[in-house]
């Protein structure tokens, strides 16, 4: 479970702001696991965990709706699709929405922003390792996650998506 140090009403409205603009330009990350019923839900369901709920809320709606494929076709073979699939791809798109809504804030507050670890793991990336701590424009940070849907194009300095554990904060100090 992810610790999100400033999930409170003031950063949901601009998570919410940004899911809704995602929606509107076609931008929302689908899983590519998802069946017809998660294509169809997903949207509904990420607005009501940024609204109301948290990574594991988000999760447990995408279970408890069967939005995943039971198969998916890796090359020639077909394999069932790990359990945990709702898990990790709520984990990450929450995250995203979350950083983004942060970094939205901080731009409004005239604040930088920080990578830290938000959830707890016993192997930490070295890449990982290498960022926590660092102050960054929220700015810069938010146009990297607008443009890497799924994580995997943030480059180096940036949490990646699924998995990383990493997330951002709010600080005091100041945008130069």
């Amino acid at each position: 479970m992810f610790n999100f140090e400033h999930l409170d009403n003031i950063t949901r409205q601009y998570m919410l702001i940004e899911v809704e603009q995602a929606i509107k330009a076609s931008q929302l990350n689908f899983s590519k696991r998802f069946n017809g019923t998660g294509l169809e839900l997903y949207p509904g369901l990420l607005r009501e965990a940024v609204t109301n709920g948290t990574e594991a809320t988000l999760a447990a709606a995408l279970q408890q709706h069967q939005c995943f494929n039971t198969h998916e076709k890796r090359g020639a073979e077909t394999r069932q699709v790990p359990e945990n699939a709702a898990t990790t791809f709520a984990e990450g798109e929450f995250n995203a929405f979350y950083m983004r809504g942060v970094c939205h804030r901080a731009l409004q507050e005239g604040c930088m922003v920080q990578v830290y670890r938000a959830k707890a793991s016993d192997m930490h990336r070295k890449g990982s390792e290498l960022i926590e701590g660092n102050l960054e424009n929220p700015q810069r940070v938010l146009l990297i996650i607008r443009n890497s849907l799924d994580g995997s194009q943030r480059g180096l300095g940036m949490p990646a998506g699924s998995n990383s554990g990493l997330s951002i904060r709010l600080t005091s100090t100041r945008i130069k």
